[in-house]
């Protein structure tokens, strides 16, 4: 069983024993929710529906509020991508939505500006906008969704043995036990760094100076590679392990799998970055290899799917293997949304767009 203690600003998902069942959540997120994909990011979406094709810009001249759309207005249909600082938002409407000036209909004259800005949202600051019919605006916003873009995804994994407590004490396990490994093994593959050319997680692929090997998967076109604490250097000068936790410590999603029948406590690691902690635990059921889970979030990210089912057991397979790396994906794009992570993305694409503002409006 797993046994995690309540903690002031955490939500736990799954656990049992230990921990108070006013802190446990009752929910583990939508049963239904869209699993990330790399290849549908913004800037494949633009290339593949705007860029190269005919469309309108609109800028907003206030820096401070920045705004950047662009409409195809079809015979049947309008079809945009409005980007503020909270993010890039798809949007397609009937074209009957948008409501043409009584005297640019008197005139004959198509929607205007504020016609088709007013019918995307009305509360955008249609005064602020002017239509840029500068060719070289659309290559910038193809760059300034390419600047957003994921790579890939890099969790954490660390190694609790028997009666471990203290993160000092995970972070310096230079063995694990064999069930260990075999878990492992639903999360990627074991692979050789020197010379690794994909998707590195930040891991050194030249000198070997963050090890020699790691786990990798690819799953629903998204390029994995997990900061493995056992496979990371250690140092035994360095009662804290600091560069094995400068890896783990700076991951948003951390999994902890657990030997024994210690209690988890939420504070264990600490790390400002740390958001999510999905703790494992093998058990045998009828002489089967099956794995108990539960989910510890900060309170400041949202549920996610996919559900734990009840009971919290999984009998190892190709569904575990699912679930985990679906889950694993969902709670880094929840964490995206926590408040320390979304100012710090608003912050970025502010300051992108009001460049495109100075340069083109």
């Amino acid at each position: 069983m797993l046994k995690i203690a309540a903690a002031v600003g955490y939500v736990i998902e799954g656990a049992d024993g230990a921990t108070s069942s006013d802190e446990v959540s009752t929910s583990s997120g939508p049963a239904s929710e869209e699993l990330f994909d790399l290849a549908k990011q913004d800037s494949h979406y633009f290339k593949e529906h705007f860029h190269g094709q005919r469309h309108m810009n609109f800028l907003s001249r206030n820096p401070d509020e920045p705004v950047a759309i662009s409409v195809i207005l079809g015979d049947n249909e309008m079809h945009a991508m409005i980007r503020t600082k909270e993010g890039t938002f798809k949007k397609r409407e009937a074209r009957e939505v948008v409501d043409v000036a009584w005297w640019r209909r008197l005139l004959g004259l198509p929607p205007g500006k504020n016609d088709i800005i007013s019918a995307l949202n009305e509360n955008l600051p249609v005064g602020d906008m002017r239509q840029v019919t500068d060719a070289g605006l659309q290559d910038q916003l193809l760059s300034y969704h390419e600047k957003q873009n994921i790579k890939g995804f890099k969790f954490g994994v660390m190694y609790a043995a028997p009666e471990q407590t203290k993160e000092d004490e995970m972070f310096s396990n230079v063995e694990a036990s064999p069930e260990f490994e075999e878990f492992l093994g639903y999360l990627g593959d074991k692979v050789v760094l020197d010379g690794w050319d994909k998707f590195r997680g930040g891991l050194d692929v030249m000198s070997g100076s963050t090890g020699t090997h790691s786990v990798f998967t690819e799953f629903n076109n998204n390029p994995i590679m997990y900061h493995v604490s056992t496979m990371l250097p250690f140092n035994e000068a360095d009662k804290q392990q600091l560069e094995r936790k400068r890896h783990i410590g700076n991951d948003q999603v951390v999994v902890l799998y657990q030997d024994g029948d210690t209690t988890y406590r939420p504070t264990t690691v600490s790390s400002r970055q740390i958001h999510v902690v999905v703790l494992v635990k093998s058990i045998m059921v009828d002489d089967e290899r099956h794995y108990r889970v539960a989910v510890v979030r900060r309170e400041e990210v949202r549920a996610f799917g996919p559900p734990i089912p009840e009971g919290g057991t999984f009998k190892a397979g190709d569904e575990f293997r699912t679930w985990i790396l679906t889950k694993l994906l969902n709670a880094e794009q929840a964490c995206y949304e926590a408040d320390v992570i979304r100012t710090k993305l608003q912050r970025t694409r502010k300051m992108m767009l009001a460049d495109l503002i100075s340069n083109y409006a």
